[in-house]
């Protein structure tokens, strides 16, 4: 009876190894070349999608940055010229270079680029409007102001009494500070990093703001909406 159960034993794999069916490894199947083919693909796709919205975000981001430090550092030197002139800007200025010069004695470290060079050099040669047309050259005929950062400033004058209407609701226009946040790198699309400010004997306030002609729904108008709003998301 022994004998037979052991041969019985040893026939489970039919030859002479016992138990080898017990010893075998099961093998998991990979990825075909296909497969890897088409899950890349798709990783692709997604990435293409999802790519051009983050860096445009990223991009937006550290132009707010950069508005909320030149926007600081303008009122900055706007309260220090107001204050040092019997708290008026009245009689201070009468023509754009007069800004500037004015301006440069109280920033750091600024370059100063005449208006005939400005364009090209100190200012972008061709900037935009959101829907791509070119902004007309006579915009950024004026002297301009380089921040460290590279931030550039043009200056305009309006009026030396304080009293202008131009691009705006009351007679309250001195002059205005036009800025592009980057200097000559991209968009140079107004809105985006290219917007305006107003000097006042009250304020210097942002174009698209109650007292403006602008709206902060266009793109002259957006320096407010940021202002506003601590976004670009237009």
């Amino acid at each position: 009876g022994g004998q037979s159960n052991l041969s019985s034993l040893t026939g489970i794999d039919a030859g002479n190894n016992p138990f080898r069916v017990a010893e075998q490894r099961t093998i998991k199947p990979g990825f075909t070349l296909a497969e890897v083919l088409i899950t890349l693909g798709i990783i692709g796709v997604v990435a293409a999608m999802t790519l051009p919205a983050l860096i445009n975000k990223t991009q937006n981001q550290e132009l707010v940055t950069s508005f909320k430090k030149v926007y600081s550092e303008l009122s900055q030197v706007y309260m220090k010229i107001k204050a040092d002139n019997g708290g008026t800007f009245d009689g201070l200025c009468n023509s754009s270079d007069d800004y500037y010069i004015l301006f440069s004695k109280y920033m750091k470290k600024v370059r100063v680029c005449n208006a005939p060079n400005a364009s090209g050099k100190c200012w972008a040669k061709d900037w935009y409007y959101s829907t791509g047309s070119k902004v007309p050259a006579v915009e950024s005929t004026s002297s301009s102001l380089i921040l460290p950062n590279g931030t550039s400033m043009l200056f305009y004058h309006m009026s030396e009494n304080c009293d202008s209407t131009d691009e705006l609701k009351e007679p309250v226009g001195c002059g205005r500070i036009r800025v592009d946040l980057n200097g000559l790198k991209k968009p140079n699309v107004v809105g985006k990093d290219i917007f305006d400010f107003y000097i006042t004997n009250d304020a210097l306030i942002a174009r698209g703001s109650d007292k403006t002609i602008n709206s902060i729904t266009t793109d002259w108008g957006r320096a407010a909406y940021v202002l506003q709003n601590g976004k670009i998301d237009y």
